[in-house]
């Protein structure tokens, strides 16, 4: 055997080895992909932790698209394997990060805007700006508008409801639940249920020219991380101390495990709401404090649809705190409707949140 023969074998042993390990490799992250997607389906009431497996999807996502560019480097040949991971979890990677074509809006549609205004308070060390919120809401020309965490007194309230009524704006609240509509309302709200003045759901009918609507607004249970937990995280993260990452992310964990739980039964009463006025046009909106990979927002989409999944494009961060970059707040709507141009606006700064607005119009879908 020649010197340039054993080279080769040498060299073609390896990238075999090489192309093994990577094939391995892949493999494995596909399926703990599948399984983070299967987690969804486990009642956090019954499996609190395991639940929250989901989080970790966009992690595993993002390996599998490294492997996709690095067979592309490799070999070409072993692409179809991640592409095949992507493809098994189709509806949950759109779900997470949707990419639609941009058209024209229909000239018949109505805008929707959700916004969790945190209580329009004005705390400039914490970016928070009610006044500025009041403002937006105002000059959105949305038809129904959707709030969490807004207060019934106050200033900054008072603002708020001036412009408002002075818009032709008609109103519901419940606690920190307020729906603003430029239809009128039908009767009292159909459903109500304040946990606290933070979370809840509150669902009314509006004649919306003789079609008769279901809103319902929604705070699901907050995760009570307070802004110490948040930071700990982050700078263990920001440091990369193993062990304050390990201390602070069982503490952020337990958290998680234990509002997921309570969400879940909260996502399930507005499913029941939903399934008892079935025959009705139908939009769900607000802070549902669950990324697209959780058992409430799948919960939820089983019955209608997402509207950023539908239309919107990217990943949509609607809640950005230190090391939490999360999209938990959204737009569902019957099969009846149509979204278009759905998306987080980033431009406004005045909450701990991002409003999201969508285009609904009638659909023969």
């Amino acid at each position: 055997m020649t010197a340039e023969t054993f080279t080769s074998k040498v060299k073609h042993g390896a990238h075999v080895l090489l192309v093994s390990i990577m094939a391995g490799a892949n493999i494995a992250t596909i399926i703990l992909m599948w399984a983070t997607c299967l987690s969804t389906l486990l009642p956090p009431a019954v499996h609190p932790r395991l639940s929250q497996a989901g989080l970790l999807f966009p992690v595993f996502l993002g390996l599998d698209i490294l492997f996709l560019l690095a067979w592309l480097i490799v070999s070409w040949k072993w692409i179809a394997l991640p592409v095949m991971g992507i493809l098994a979890c189709w509806n949950y990677t759109r779900d997470y990060c949707p990419f639609n074509p941009f058209d024209q809006a229909p000239a018949e549609s109505c805008k929707i805007l959700s916004f969790n205004v945190a209580s329009l308070s004005n705390d400039s060390a914490n970016g928070f700006n009610g006044r500025k919120s009041v403002e937006y809401i105002a000059n959105s020309n949305a038809d129904i508008i959707f709030l969490q965490e807004c207060p019934r007194s106050g200033a900054v309230f008072s603002s708020l409801k001036h412009k408002m009524d002075s818009l032709g704006y008609n109103a519901q609240y419940d606690g920190g639940l307020h729906i603003f509509s430029k239809w009128p309302f039908i009767g009292k709200p159909v459903y109500k249920k304040s946990i606290s003045f933070g979370n809840g759901s509150l669902a009314c009918l509006i004649d919306m020219d003789g079609d008769t609507t279901l809103l319902v607004n929604n705070h699901l249970q907050s995760n009570a991380i307070s802004p110490e937990e948040k930071n700990a995280y982050g700078d263990a993260i920001e440091h990369y101390d193993q062990e304050k990452m390990k201390a602070s992310g069982k503490v952020l964990l337990s958290r998680l495990s234990t509002a997921a739980a309570k969400r879940a039964e909260q996502a399930d009463s507005v499913c029941a709401i939903v399934e008892r006025h079935g025959k009705h046009t139908i939009i769900v909106a607000g802070d549902m404090n669950d990324t697209p990979i959780s058992y409430t927002y799948q919960r939820i989409a089983s019955l209608l649809d997402n509207a950023f999944a539908e239309s919107g494009n990217g990943l949509g961060i609607s809640y950005s705190q230190k090391g939490f970059p999360v999209r938990i707040d959204h737009i569902f709507v019957s099969s009846n409707l149509a979204t278009h141009s759905t998306h987080i606006d980033g431009n406004i700064q005045s909450s701990d949140h991002r409003p999201i607005t969508t285009r609904v119009y009638k659909s023969a879908k």
